[in-house]
């Protein structure tokens, strides 16, 4: 199947194919090069790679493409990004366009199938302007179903727990509000080892990201930055999420880039992409800025499909930190959760490839960078 070349089993797989393509890069690129930075202990060598290149000739667009914010969901952003240095490395524009393609933000959580990183946080909640506000609070949502949402002791008997935990949720949130749960839902910084915990300070890897950030941007007239990932939005779809930075409305969104799934992200705190474009239109605003993260979804929309999100993010984060009394439980625990951010089936990873593509190509279409011809069509670019 064609999904074999671009999807790996483990992150070390994955790792190595991402590193190696540095060479194809300097076909284009003879100034590309390799960036690693540890996360962590160097021993444990979690590590997130960059391959970096910039423009021969004038600065004027700035492609970034990251992945595995959330750990487990950098196995289709490599494949993204695989798919970007096959198909699009060859037709952008050297001249003027430089790049950042970021393989593993969380590389501890990709390592070890999780979606957190090695202290619980979710980075996606974790880009806090004033720590101070946030510090100890927990959302309305959280609150209410607390003892459900925070491990207090081992799964018993996996069956059982489902069934009562699909009860609660059922009869303690609304259809919109198991929804938010599973798309946008709010960070909770007071509980460590609960679900959707935004931390208490920057964790390491959005640290160590936002810092080298602006430092990418600057020297840039256009940056554009797509953020790879999996799990929410429309099964089988692939959502361009924009953040409430762009001015744009949905409709006119959907009308410029010739896309029918298309949103504007409600503004949450700690969101890592409202949080970078703020920080490109403060400090640089006179750049063109743009920021999309791609959602390639997995789970229906029924009251089934939304229950079946929230409990089998409970059930990973119990098994995580209080383990399970039965093998069978682990595995299928393990099975869910790989359901909802990295389904095994090759249908799945073909479309992901396919509408990648789609995805890409509006973006670059929209934004009008100078590519010689379009990747999965018969047309071509205009110079700009």
């Amino acid at each position: 199947m064609a999904s074999d070349r671009f999807f790996s089993n483990t992150y070390e797989e994955s790792r190595a194919g991402f590193r190696d393509q540095l060479k194809e890069i300097e076909k284009y690129w003879p100034n590309a090069r390799l960036e690693t930075y540890h996360i962590g202990s160097e021993e444990e060598d979690n590590t997130t790679d960059i391959l970096a290149a910039d423009a021969l000739e004038e600065k004027r667009d700035l492609l970034i493409i990251t992945t595995g914010e959330h750990g487990v969901e950098g196995f289709t952003g490599s494949a993204v990004l695989q798919l970007f240095i096959e198909e699009y490395l060859p037709v952008i524009n050297p001249e003027t366009t430089g790049m950042r393609l970021v393989h593993a933000v969380n590389p501890w959580g990709m390592r070890h199938f999780r979606r957190v990183t090695e202290n619980n946080v979710d980075l996606n909640r974790n880009y806090i302007k004033d720590w101070d506000k946030v510090t100890g609070t927990v959302n309305e949502e959280f609150a209410r179903q607390k003892d459900a949402f925070v491990p207090s002791e081992p799964v018993g008997d996996l069956h059982t727990q489902k069934e009562k935990l699909s009860f609660r949720l059922k009869e303690s949130y609304t259809t919109e509000e198991l929804a938010k749960l599973k798309d946008t839902p709010s960070g909770q910084y007071r509980f460590e080892t609960g679900i959707f915990y935004g931390g208490n300070d920057y964790d390491e890897p959005a640290e160590k990201l936002k810092n080298r950030y602006l430092n990418w941007v600057k020297g840039y007239d256009h940056p554009v930055h797509m953020d790879i990932h999996s799990g929410g939005g429309p099964k089988d779809e692939l959502s361009l999420i924009f953040t409430e930075a762009d001015s744009r409305s949905e409709n006119t969104l959907r009308e410029e880039l010739s896309y029918d799934h298309v949103m504007k992200a409600p503004e949450v705190d700690g969101d890592s992409n409202l949080f970078l474009q703020k920080a490109v239109q403060v400090e640089y605003p006179d750049k063109k800025a743009l920021v999309c993260l791609f959602e390639f979804g997995t789970i229906g929309e029924s009251l089934d499909d939304l229950i079946f999100c929230t409990r089998t993010m409970i059930n990973e984060n119990q098994l995580y930190f209080k383990g399970a009394a039965k093998k069978e439980d682990r595995e299928e625990i393990q099975r869910d959760f790989a359901r909802l951010f990295y389904p095994r089936k090759k249908e799945w990873q073909e479309q992901v490839i396919e509408k990648g593509r789609k995805g890409i190509n509006a973006i670059l279409t929209s934004e009008k960078i100078q590519l010689h011809s379009v990747p999965g069509t018969a047309g071509t670019l205009p110079d700009t």
